[in-house]
């Protein structure tokens, strides 16, 4: 069974869609445009008519009250003076029967005991602890709603609600100011309702407005049985405490939403409120029913005239495509091949335009093949060529390849290659010899955990992650010595330089690894060597230099002057010498990681005094002084027979490059964050040629003058040494034949 073809829709058919789904999509929009814009003008109206309703109820409510207020009040003030209680019970009973919404009046003694009321209703009774007899001698007259207590009985109650009360009481006084008595009067709660009535029955409110009268303190005084006398905490009610009228949406405790129009009792001339708060609650679709009333004709409306138009687009579109109708065959014919004359439309421009289109269509298919023929030829004969390139440079780079890793193979040194990751990448023959790992069992390995020890891998992962979040590699091209193991735990020295390779495409790190163990050893048995020799010649020395020092200072005797001459000459050289040995000692000592230091917080000045006090001696030699100028001095936190080592280093060699008689300058200085020391001598000065080479070791100027002033050629090695662990710095500024200043500084303590 064959499936039938689907059937392509005309362009007719396409347009009157088109013009069918904008029209819909058109009417839609418009509707529901409209529709929002009514919507949203008819819910505020609806919430506006619920807050008019409150409005008007707090009016009410405050105008009534103040009726009440004032009539009270001028019976009041009628009843002052001389109380006569037969005149008394003729004015309240009148009062009752005007407005019989008063439950009861009564007049009281000062003392709170009822001497006439209305209907003899509790004469006799002591109503002082009432609370309407307390408040009206404190001038509060007004006196909150609340359930009938002594009257419940007297009065009786047809309705089903508890008998309530609005007290309003003002005290009597007589013509000297004194209290005579208390006005009191229970105003029934029943008038609420009355009110009630009289705005929402007339306009046929009753059936979905519901009122609520809302005392201060949240409790309802007035409303639906399901919520009246229960305490309301809502959003509507303190909006309206805030003095707010208005209207909002909100859910009550019985779970559903309502729609709230909102007030709050404002007084009346002299009558202050009660802080009474309105609210007229109607259900969310209740209220809103009037607008889903208007959504449902506004869709209607919609709907018929998207159906109007896609009637109309649908003529529309029929009388647009028929013109076109007589193309299809010219369009047929140019791709059968052969050539066509394009019939003239003279419906519309665009027809005419796409008839001479295809006639020109025709013409540049007919040029566009030969060219294309052409190009097909040019093209074949350029792809060969780089084809060929292509593989010239596959085959250079392939030999390359091979180069570098003959290259890495023949190398003396073993070579590893790591990637980003950490990973090995690569590992040549002579690695394999060094470390015990054949190539095949470390590819892809973790470097630091194969050959780094394992108190050294923090450190190596650290390094690694640094570049990685920093991009800087310190390490990258210096020559390094570091510690490594072999696959039997055995720990190698190793001297290397990494190589660093990052072009996207390709990221590793090399290095070409030099075993140095049997270098470590010769200097191992170079220091034991130097130390051993250093210690076995101090000692004789030393005994030498004493046993000199008395002959030469004449305890064995007068010596001939040619003998004295010779035994100054033995003595400063081995002065000489014991100082040599100092320094060898001092140098090893730093090397093997012995020369300790007493690190204590304490100023600069009183060492440097020490220090040129303990050189004066040997400056008085050669006839030089020192000039000592304190510009500021400054806390550090150093070893003081350390620093007074370098001083006395300094001030050595300034007296003694400096000329017979010169001066010497030391300066101290000091700022924030470092304390700064100088030392200026006149002599010759630094030759250029030596300068890069003044604090390496063994380093001495090649002058004949400078070799016959004698030193080690270690003093400064040793003072920049000693300054760097102390974690300062030290150089020198010269001027040859003018001035040279060596100086150093160090961190404020």
């Amino acid at each position: 069974m064959k499936l039938a073809k689907p059937t392509n829709l005309s362009l007719g058919a396409w347009l009157a869609l088109a013009f069918t789904l904008l029209s819909v999509l058109l009417t839609l929009l418009l509707t529901l445009l409209s529709d929002r814009a009514a919507s949203t003008q008819v819910r505020e109206g609806i919430g506006a008519n619920l807050a008019e309703l409150a409005n008007q109820t707090t009016s009410r409510l405050d105008r009534s009250m103040f009726e009440r207020y004032r009539e009270v009040q001028l019976i009041a003030r009628r009843l002052d003076g001389e109380l006569d209680l037969a005149e008394v019970k003729r004015e309240i009973e009148a009062l009752q029967e005007s407005y019989p919404t008063y439950a009861w009046i009564g007049v009281t003694d000062p003392a709170g005991k009822v001497l006439v009321a209305t209907r003899g209703m509790l004469e006799g009774i002591d109503v002082s602890a009432r609370p309407w007899f307390g408040n009206a001698l404190k001038g509060t007259p007004m006196g909150d709603v609340h359930e009938a207590l002594l009257l419940a009985k007297l009065l009786g109650n047809e309705s089903s609600e508890p008998l309530r009360f609005v007290d309003i009481a003002f005290p009597l006084r007589n013509d000297q100011g004194q209290t005579t008595g208390v006005l009191g009067v229970h105003l029934s709660w029943q008038w609420a309702r009355d009110i009630e009535k009289a705005i929402f029955v007339p306009v046929g409110r009753s059936r979905t407005v519901e009122p609520l009268i809302v005392s201060r303190a949240g409790t309802v005084l007035l409303g639906p049985p399901d919520v009246q006398g229960s305490v309301l905490k809502l959003a509507s009610l303190d909006a309206a405490e805030r003095g707010e009228r208005g209207n909002v949406q909100e859910t009550w405790p019985d779970g559903k939403a309502y729609l709230v129009g909102y007030s709050s009792d404002r007084g009346f001339g002299a009558y202050p409120g009660l802080g009474w708060r309105v609210l007229v609650r109607q259900e969310l679709g209740e209220a809103y029913a009037p607008v889903n009333q208007l959504h449902q004709r506004m869709l209607l409306v919609g709907l018929v005239a998207a159906l109007l138009f896609s009637l109309l687009g649908w003529g529309v579109a029929r009388l647009i495509t028929r013109p076109l109708l007589g193309l299809t065959d010219v369009a047929r014919g140019i791709e059968a091949g052969y050539a066509v004359k394009v019939p003239t439309a003279r419906s519309y421009a665009e027809v005419s335009m796409l008839g001479n289109a295809f006639t020109s269509l025709v013409k540049k298919l007919q040029d566009n093949e030969t060219e294309v023929r052409e190009l097909n030829v040019s093209l074949e004969r350029r792809v060969h060529e780089r084809t060929a390139a292509m593989q010239e440079a596959l085959e250079r780079v392939t030999a390359s390849e091979e180069r570098i890793q003959t290259v890495i193979e023949t190398a003396q040194d073993p070579f590893i290659g790591m990637d980003f990751d950490g990973c090995i990448t690569d590992w040549n023959t002579q690695a394999e010899k060094l470390f015990g790992w054949k190539r095949e069992e470390v590819l892809g390995e973790s470097l630091a955990h194969t050959i780094i020890p394992e108190r050294h891998q923090a450190a190596f992962i650290q390094a690694l992650v640094h570049y990685l979040q920093t991009g800087k590699a310190p390490f990258q091209g210096k020559l390094l010595e570091r510690t490594v193991r072999d696959r039997q735990g055995r720990e190698i020295p190793t001297e290397m330089k990494i190589g660093l390779i990052d072009t996207g495409g390709v990221q590793l790190f090399s290095a070409f690894v030099h075993d140095i163990s049997e270098r470590k050893e010769v200097q191992r048995l170079k220091s034991e060597f130097i130390s051993t020799v250093s210690h076995e010649l101090r000692t004789p020395l030393t005994s030498i230099y004493a046993s000199l020092s008395m002959l030469e200072s004449g305890m064995a005797g007068e010596l001939p002057a040619d003998v004295q001459e010779l035994m100054k000459i033995s003595s400063q050289s081995c002065e000489r010498l014991i100082r040599l040995i100092n320094d060898v000692l001092d140098v090893e000592k730093m090397d093997s990681q012995q020369f300790t230091y007493d690190m204590q917080r304490q100023p600069l000045r009183p060492l440097v005094e020490t220090a040129i006090r303990d050189t004066q001696s040997y400056a008085d030699s050669f006839g030089v002084r020192f000039e000592f100028e304190v510009i500021a001095d400054g806390e550090v936190l150093a070893d003081g027979d350390r620093i007074v080592q370098v001083v006395t280093n300094l001030l050595s060699n300034a007296a003694k490059f400096s000329p017979p008689g010169g001066l010497v300058q030391v300066m101290l200085s000091a700022n924030a964050d470092r304390v700064h020391l100088g030392v200026i001598d006149r002599g010759p000065g630094v030759p250029q040629k030596f300068r890069d080479r003044v604090f390496e070791r063994f380093a001495q100027a090649d002058g004949s003058d400078r070799r016959q002033k004698g030193g080690t050629g270690l003093g400064l090695n040793i003072c920049r040494t000693i300054v760097k662990e102390h974690g300062g710095e030290i150089g020198f500024e010269s001027e040859e034949g003018v001035r040279t200043e060596f100086h150093f500084e160090l961190p404020r303590a």
